[in-house]
């Protein structure tokens, strides 16, 4: 065959490897989502002040919404009394989580509560699509694939992706986040700084949870500080998410001050003052990591696989920016984790699922897994400098 024939047959090869292996996350996704969703409730606890909001958003008073969503509570048959009218539009927790509530409201005006469920299966239906995406450009279909679908058999990530809940739509700003900084290295100017401050606002009125891209972002830059590498790319990215994050938690203090993170981190931790609640905080951090842990070796192998092998590649290959992006955002998560003083099984590192991801594609493409390369032709001047070349 000539060297045309080789260019047409592995065009060929790779464009048919791609179909398959969209086909492949496709179909993954779809068995996966309808596993969750027949088994399974879509209406969790904490949808009920999200039903309520999107009600009230839609136009029914707060009573008529508090009665719908006590309702939904009766239907499931739910043995906790209804959460009273006050409390459910009036926990600061919640008060600014209002993306979704805004977004599902012409869904709910036309299925009533069930229509929460749309936006966050749309929403994680394009964060499978954006993981997979960028992963393929980065290192590659096979591994962006093999790390998608092992994602994807995860029933805890795809519960919670699934549920009507903030999660998806968090773990969506948070890869979205990623792709902005990573297309500013590429190409540097105001355009994906403005979206990554524009997502870090969506993604705090989603769930507070912005400290998490925050933190992957600042230790990537000064990993790369400590290592001298130049240039230094993740200076603006850190700067632009961190404070921004930093300002939107600043604000909805300010707006919704009913709920108090310092009174929470202090009862969790059974102290009285700040610095005997930081003094708690390491065997608080532990207990939760241990708690977590058992749950998820007992529940969900795939869930711990990703997590294994995101630490593995973080310990191989320490002096890359994605190990750096992943210890960030680790370190976020605890931050949360250990200030709310409440196991989650993974639950709270929804929004930083993107590092995870993007730690075991990394490792996955170094294991060989990449696609052929079609051959290429050699040029004379190639010969010759092969030719020139001393031998062994």
């Amino acid at each position: 065959m000539n060297v045309r024939g080789f260019r047409i047959a592995g065009c060929w090869t790779r464009a048919r490897s791609a179909l398959l292996l969209s086909i492949v996350v496709a179909t993954t996704f779809i068995v996966t989502y309808a596993s969750v969703v027949t088994v399974r409730p879509l209406f969790a606890p904490d949808t009920r002040y999200y039903a309520a909001m999107s009600l009230w958003f839609g136009g029914a008073s707060k009573q008529e919404a508090a009665r719908q969503v006590g309702e939904m509570g009766t239907q499931l048959g739910w043995l906790v009394p209804p959460v009273p009218t006050e409390q459910l539009f009036g926990w600061g927790l919640v008060q600014p989580r209002v993306v979704l509530p805004v977004l599902s409201v012409p869904f709910v005006k036309i299925w009533g509560i069930e229509g929460m469920a749309v936006v966050p299966a749309l929403a994680m239906a394009a964060l499978i699509g954006v993981l997979t995406w960028m992963l393929a450009r980065r290192w590659g279909g096979v591994a962006a694939a093999a790390t998608v679908v092992l994602i994807m058999c995860s029933s805890q990530i795809m519960f919670y992706g699934s549920a009507m809940l903030t999660e998806s739509l968090s773990a969506l700003w948070g890869a979205l986040t990623l792709v902005a900084a990573w297309q500013y290295q590429r190409r540097s100017g105001w355009h994906p700084v403005v979206w990554m401050v524009m997502l870090t606002v969506v993604s705090g009125f989603t769930r507070q949870a912005t400290l998490i891209t925050a933190g992957a972002f600042v230790t990537a830059w000064f990993a790369a500080v400590v290592l001298r590498r130049r240039p230094n790319m993740w200076g603006v990215p850190a700067i632009s998410v961190a404070v921004t994050s930093v300002a939107v938690q600043l604000l909805q203090t300010r707006l919704f001050p009913t709920f108090s993170q310092l009174t929470q981190f202090e009862r969790k931790t059974g102290a009285d003052s700040w610095g005997d609640a930081l003094l708690g905080a390491p065997g608080l951090a532990v207990r939760i990591a241990r708690h977590d842990l058992v749950s998820i070796a007992a529940a969900d192998h795939a869930l711990l696989v990703l997590i294994t092998l995101s630490a593995l590649s973080m310990v191989v290959f320490w002096r890359r920016a994605e190990s750096h992006l992943l210890l960030g955002a680790i370190l976020g998560i605890e931050l949360y984790g250990v200030t709310n003083g409440t196991p989650t099984a993974f639950r709270y590192a929804m929004p930083g699922l993107v590092f995870f991801a993007a730690s075991v594609a990394l490792l996955i493409s170094r294991a060989g897994l990449r696609p052929d390369r079609s051959p290429q032709r050699e040029t004379p001047t190639d010969a010759t400098r092969r030719s020139l070349s001393p031998r062994p």
